[in-house]
């Protein structure tokens, strides 16, 4: 309850403290009602009115709780107490011994929301996948009422299988004798290792940059890093690709800047946009290379040289591309030879690198700044010294020789499972990445067909759903690694083609010839093909050997 609050120690002239929520029962109160007020109206006691302070305190209390808990005042004192009704006290207050019930019932409203999801059918059930160093991607699953058998992992980010490399985990093992579990401290305070300073360095040359900087993850490199350049850079706008990632999205919405959106992959929908902005601004344009979902790839080329046209600064999110792509694994724009086009890298360790952690890289005066300025990366205890020799030893790995023959093997193994898919009509649609989206296009039907993978064939696909991928593009995301064999793709074939016909999902048939990646369900000649695009991508592939348009259907 709120009431007049008084010490017993007041001096002469003191102020009293309260809420200021009980003015309107000062104006009753015949103890309070002849006192003075501050020039912000609100009432304090002299002390000359006051012949017993202690007293007059009490005398004053009670009749506010009088005055709040009365049938006159019964509304706003509900309202501004919380309670569901003034008359109801059914527990104690320790200090006024009065009783409370919350006017908003938090637990109802939490109810509410997952049970919104579950209707949806985009209820996040996290499966316990046991993975082994020594035989991923087989892996054990256990749900809640048995261990299943050894079951095929065909979702895993882990691209390269590096996680499981003896020369990682070796690595790990010794820094981890050396140094502990743990960093010891935020990289301001006793927690920047050598290791640290030498793993920036090497991700900085990798990309022909000046400097790098490590963060606990891609998502929060992102997030801190693009929140902290808008608000460092005065009146700073964003332009953002349509199809951006969480952390991206994140990120501009805690820098409050003035954000356009243009279309997925569109470099004339971003010149239109910068055109209109103020050119002495200055601006960041973002986008991801490979996007992670649909697998298609940017322009990256055509947009930097519009960002740049317009005085931008580019900032690229290389997540799905690092270790995959380039020469030496640096991602798609070593591959397209226009590093130097782009002023900002964000890429991460916990992918095709198997291990953890994010980093950002560009101009030594930039990097700085962020070093220096994101929250992000000051007020977090840094990695772990035995992870961060675990991912030196991994960009070494991709880097050299073996990266590059781990990379043949990968993009071989996608090409001979999209055709193995292809040739039974599952509805695999084709990209230029090494990401395979198989459309299902329902919520419901996409979570029982993973489900059913899983547990009638212990094959291990994960649902993809909304707000993942937009309502009526529900896939099941299919990733292989150098590391599934023939035999492995061929029972994932036959497992798939069977829940699709026990689930009767559509299947992709011939009778349409007019686009890659068609789902008609009618099989007559005179079929209306449902096709339509949901990705407006310019990419033209001149360096991806076997790369096509990308156009991806969406439900009728």
């Amino acid at each position: 309850m709120t009431a007049l609050k008084a010490s017993k120690e007041k001096k002469p002239g003191d102020k009293l403290c309260f809420d200021k929520d009980a003015g309107d029962g000062f104006k009753r109160c015949p103890f309070l009602g002849h006192s003075s007020r501050t020039p912000f109206g609100i009432p304090y006691i002299k002390s000359a009115k006051i012949v017993d302070a202690s007293n007059f305190n009490n005398q004053a209390s009670a009749h506010m709780e009088e005055v709040y808990f009365s049938g006159e005042h019964s509304e706003n004192s509900s309202r501004r107490q919380g309670f569901s009704n003034p008359n109801q006290r059914q527990s104690v207050d320790h200090e006024y011994k009065t009783t409370r019930e919350p006017l908003f019932s938090y637990n109802q409203f939490f109810n509410d929301q997952i049970e919104l999801k579950k209707k949806n059918h985009t209820y996040r059930i996290f499966k316990e996948i046991n993975r082994s160093a020594t035989t991923f991607p087989l892996a054990k699953c256990h749900l809640p009422d048995q261990t299943r058998d050894e079951i095929t992992v065909w979702c895993s980010n882990d691209y390269l299988g590096l996680s499981r490399h003896p020369k990682v985990i070796s690595a790990v093992t010794e820094a981890l004798k050396c140094c502990g579990t743990g960093a010891g401290g935020t990289r301001n305070i006793s927690g920047t290792n050598s290791l640290h300073r030498r793993l920036e360095a090497e991700l900085a040359q990798w990309h022909r940059k000046d400097a790098g900087l490590l963060f606990n993850s891609c998502y929060l490199a992102n997030e801190t890093a693009i929140s902290t350049l808008a608000q460092q850079l005065p009146n700073c706008e964003i332009f953002s690709d349509a199809g951006n990632h969480a952390s991206i999205i994140q990120g501009i919405r805690l820098s409050k800047s003035p954000k356009f959106i243009f279309r997925h992959n569109d470099p004339e929908h971003l010149e239109e946009l910068l055109s209109k902005s103020d050119r002495c601004k200055p601006k960041l344009v973002i986008f991801e290379s490979v996007h992670s979902m649909t697998g298609d790839i940017s322009p990256m080329k055509q947009l930097c040289d519009v960002a740049h046209k317009y005085g931008a600064l580019t900032f690229i999110d290389e997540v799905h591309a690092i270790g995959l792509y380039g020469d030496t694994g640096a991602g798609i724009a070593e591959m397209e030879d226009i590093i130097d086009h782009v002023d900002f890298i964000s890429g991460t360790l916990a992918k095709a690198a198997g291990n953890i952690g994010g980093y950002i890289v560009g101009d030594r005066e930039a990097i700085d700044t962020l070093r220096s300025y994101c929250p992000g990366f000051i007020f977090t205890t840094s990695l772990p010294p035995a992870t961060v020799a675990g991912c030196l030893t991994s960009v070494n790995i991709l880097r050299g020789e073996e990266g590059k023959q781990l990379r043949s093997r990968l993009h071989s193994n996608v090409a001979t499972l999209f055709n193995k898919l292809r040739a039974v009509n599952i509805p695999a649609v084709k990209t230029p990445s090494h990401i395979i989206p198989v459309h299902v296009g329902n919520a419901e039907e996409c979570l029982r067909a993973s489900n059913d993978l899983l547990l009638q064939h212990n094959v291990y696909v994960q649902s993809i759903n909304y707000p993942t991928v937009p309502v009526g593009q529900e896939q099941l995301r299919v990733t292989t690694t150098p590391l599934h064999t023939e035999e492995m793709m061929d029972y994932l074939v036959d497992s798939i083609r069977s829940v699709w016909k026990q689930h009767n999902i559509p299947f992709l048939w011939s009778v349409c010839n007019k686009y890659d990646n068609c789902y008609c369900t009618d099989e007559s000649a005179t079929a209306l093909c449902r096709y339509q695009t949901y990705i407006r991508s310019r990419y033209r592939p001149s360096n991806l050997a076997g790369a096509s348009s990308i156009s991806i259907p969406i439900s009728a």
